[in-house]
């Protein structure tokens, strides 16, 4: 166990590592909010890295001794009637026939039940509740994937039925396991299911779940039957393998103290010290008085007296890397990498991209496994050179496990604490037909449970915390293999710098979703206010009265140009926002706002008034592409791609503050395109007016969405229309083609049929129902709204006054 003393220190001293000071949220990121450090990046790095190096003295100066001479603590928790009662033969059954129904459920619903992940059962269970789940159960508490396992229990009860119907026959052909094997099986299908999760392009499709979970039960159930059960969950089963790592963390033990009742003992339950621990497996068989079920403290597991093989040492790299790359997906400098490659290699295909993956994946791993083996190398030459750099990189493998449990927490946790929720709905209605079985189909997910600054402290705290435990057993490990204290001491230099390298990288690249530099306001343009910035010639701007988009030409100048970074929202109907969104407001101020000839010429005064600074200072748009990565976010395996519409506005005047100009003509819409040429045809037919002045002169209705049942009915015939023409206006014939036009009035169509309304936009509430007295807004659920949900909560909320303080004055 770690003395008292160290731990204070450390604890004290990580603290002031990661606590250094307050933020406040800024603009969208993958929680409704973005955290910006108070401080920059570099110090927190700093900090972190000087946390788990002086924790290296710290543990120097006061672990001296070789954990043998000092047993840790343990609680059989056997004893007391709640231990006995969670581990009797009746609970373990009934959770045997759970976790088998449970998988018999997944296979169904991925085969049978509604395709869309977020609608079946199947990918939340699997990706959310059982692989990042089980992992924190697994390293927090105890190897339960050891009691639940499908496979070993399904394989089992074949097992049994073969031995009755046969006399006894073993259904295994027990084949010698080949030793130099070792975990290789295993660790071929953690690269294979890593593949799976980060590279394929569709792994929460429930059907390739099941597809995936049939596929791994033939090459598990096969290894079961060739070698036996035993054999092949100890070194062919990845979770098994993966999982039981993890629990060698935690804080429950199972020891057997007999031997000789162990039926599995000759498979190397036995440690070098004789002992029979974590044989979860002989759970069931041992009588009460034979067996132990420990509360132990956390990491001792780790220490225990076995040989560690070469392939169990790269497996245990391969865990710390694939939770990395899943992080360094997510980064600037993958996307970067992956354009670069994509450029000079002219692949822009589905498998050009997924075998770039692929490879990174693989060179993720080699990485990780080279740094560590140079690092054992040099912990060989240092000490002596006894024992060798290879049987020093098996010695300490597994001090790397809490290392890549801190990656598993700090990468994970808010997925399994947002996307987790999921679960709840999915309970009532596993197979996405519209069930209610338990009543908690209407939930809805709470995206703010956590935020990005959780996120950010959580990776930093657990992190540095993995590394300082990973230092200790290191340490302790060294105190233990070599041959004096002052060897084991050398040793541990080139160890805790590759830690410290570790900290410094994992905490970069988790960082870069989470944590990024103040979002820039719309820039100012690049050359100084006074000098005049060249017009592209393929800009446009709107001609007058029309409205229709004509390029500027040659030779022509502004005095500033800015360029927006417009997030590509989800409207109400279900439509996207597309850059034809973004112009049209731009056309309807230049058609709208401006007087014609004629009073039948399309004009409001409204319009031109609100309308006319944009129409005075706005001299060019030009729209230069759709930035895919940089707004994207990843929940596991689910991909949310927010799209970024870059878009270049020059105006012919400059205000000393960029914050000033960038409102002038922004290129936002709140309304989709086809909800704003419905209102225009309305008001062109002499059905209704923009504004109440113009009503009135006109003699018509003011134009309502909503309230006005014989305008909606007309406007319903129309939309009809429309989706059978495919209309769109002159304006946007070269941009928007028939058929994408026809797919916006249907969705229009259909959102009018389910709300009764046409009051389209793209704010995070849509309106429900209505009446004189009260109006309800729906909460719309869209998670790329540059403003997240919520922000409006405080405008349907009238601010109340209350008498704080009465004074009497004579």
């Amino acid at each position: 166990m770690l003395p008292v003393k160290p731990i204070i220190w450390i604890f004290l001293a990580t603290v002031v590592a990661v606590l250094l000071g307050s933020a406040e949220p800024a603009s969208a990121h993958a929680f409704g909010q973005r955290y910006d450090l108070p401080v920059p990046l570099e110090l927190y790095l700093l900090g972190a890295a000087a946390v788990v190096a002086f924790s290296f003295v710290v543990i120097a100066a006061f672990v001296r001794g070789a954990p043998e001479s000092r047993p840790y603590p343990r609680v059989n928790l056997l004893r007391y009637r709640v231990g006995r009662l969670l581990a009797h033969r009746s609970v373990i059954f009934v959770l045997n026939l759970v976790s088998v129904g449970l998988f018999v459920l997944v296979v169904v619903a991925g085969f049978v039940g509604n395709q869309h992940p977020l609608r079946n059962l199947a990918p939340a269970l699997v990706w959310i509740i059982w692989w990042v789940g089980l992992a924190y159960v697994s390293a927090f508490v105890g190897n339960l994937w050891a009691l639940i396992n499908p496979w070993r229990i399904t394989f089992g009860w074949a097992e049994a039925v073969h031995r009755r119907i046969f006399q006894g026959r073993k259904l295994s052909l027990h084949l010698p396991y080949p030793e130099a094997l070792g975990v290789w099986p295993g660790l071929a299908l953690l690269l294979t299911f890593s593949w799976m999760e980060l590279v394929f392009r569709e792994p929460a499709i429930p059907a390739n779940i099941a597809w995936m979970t049939v596929g791994y039960s033939v090459v598990t159930w096969t290894g079961m039957f060739l070698f036996g059960k035993e054999q092949w969950l100890r070194h062919g089963e990845v979770f098994s393998v993966l999982f039981g790592l993890l629990a060698r963390f935690g804080a429950t033990e199972v020891r057997v103290s007999r031997a000789d009742i162990c039926k599995t003992c000759e498979l190397g339950c036995l440690d070098r010290d004789g002992q029979c621990v974590d044989c979860y497996k002989c759970f069931g068989l041992a009588g009460a008085h034979d067996r132990e079920w420990n509360l132990r403290p956390y990491a001792v597991g780790l220490l225990r007296n076995e040989a560690v093989s070469t392939s169990m040492m790269a497996f245990v790299l391969l865990m710390l890397s694939m939770v990395l790359f899943d992080g360094f997906l997510a980064t600037p400098a993958w996307a970067n990498l992956q354009g670069f490659l994509q450029a000079n290699f002219s692949g822009s295909s589905n498998a050009f991209l997924m075998s770039i993956k692929s490879l990174g994946l693989v060179a993720f791993w080699l990485l990780f496994l080279g740094a560590y083996l140079v690092t054992c190398w040099f912990m060989a030459a240092v000490s002596g050179g006894q024992p060798g750099g290879w049987e020093i990189a098996r010695t300490f493998a597994l001090t790397l496990v809490p290392i890549a449990i801190a990656y598993h927490l700090a990468h994970y946790l808010t997925y399994l604490l947002i996307q987790g929720q999921y679960i709840i709905p999915l309970a009532s209605d596993p197979f996405g037909y519209g069930w209610n079985l338990l009543g908690t189909a209407g939930y809805r997910i709470n995206i703010a449970v956590v935020g990005a600054r959780f996120a950010w402290y959580t990776a930093v705290i657990t992190i540095v915390m993995g590394h300082i435990v990973a230092v200790y057993l290191a340490h302790h490990r060294a105190v233990r293999s070599l041959a004096d204290r002052r060897s084991a001491l050398r040793s541990q230099y080139p160890m805790t710098a590759l830690m410290v390298a570790y900290t410094v990288t994992s905490l970069s690249i988790l960082a870069e979703p989470i944590v990024q530099s103040p979002a820039p306001a719309p820039t100012a343009a690049e050359e100084a206010p006074s000098a005049l910035v060249r017009i592209p010639e393929d800009a446009v701007v709107p001609l007058p009265g029309s409205g229709r988009l004509m390029e500027v030409g040659a030779d022509k100048y502004a005095k500033v140009r800015l360029t927006y970074k417009s997030m590509a929202s989800a409207f109400h109907d279900g439509t996207q926002m597309t850059v034809p969104d973004v112009l049209y407001p731009y056309i309807f101020a230049y058609r709208w706002g401006v007087r014609g000839p004629s009073e039948l010429s399309n004009y409001d005064p409204y319009i031109d008034t609100t309308t006319a600074l944009i129409r005075e200072r706005l001299v060019g748009l030009r729209v230069t592409g759709v930035d895919r990565t940089s707004k994207s976010i990843r929940f596991g395996d689910l991909s949310f791609v927010r799209e970024l519409h870059i878009i270049e506005v020059y105006l012919n005047a400059t205000t000393e503050d960029p914050q000033d100009a960038a409102a002038i003509a922004p290129p936002w819409s709140s309304v989709p395109w086809h909800v704003v040429v419905l209102m225009e045809e309305a008001v062109n037919r002499g059905w209704a007016a923009f504004s109440q002045a113009e009503a009135a002169r006109r003699g018509v209705d003011w134009l309502d969405l909503v309230r006005m049942d014989p305008l909606k009915r007309r406007l319903a015939s129309l939309v009809e229309e429309f989706e059978q023409q495919g209309y769109r206006p002159d304006s946007l014939e070269a941009r928007v083609s028939a058929e994408q036009a026809r797919a916006r009035w249907t969705a229009l169509k259909t959102f009018y049929q389910e709300r009764g309304h046409f009051l389209v936009t793209n704010g995070p509430y849509v309106l429900k129902n209505w009446s004189e007295d009260v109006t309800v807004l729906e909460v719309f659920r869209d998670i790329s709204y540059p403003l997240g949900v919520g922000s409006y909560d405080s405008y349907p909320i009238p601010r109340q006054a209350y008498i704080s303080k009465i004074e009497q004055n004579d």
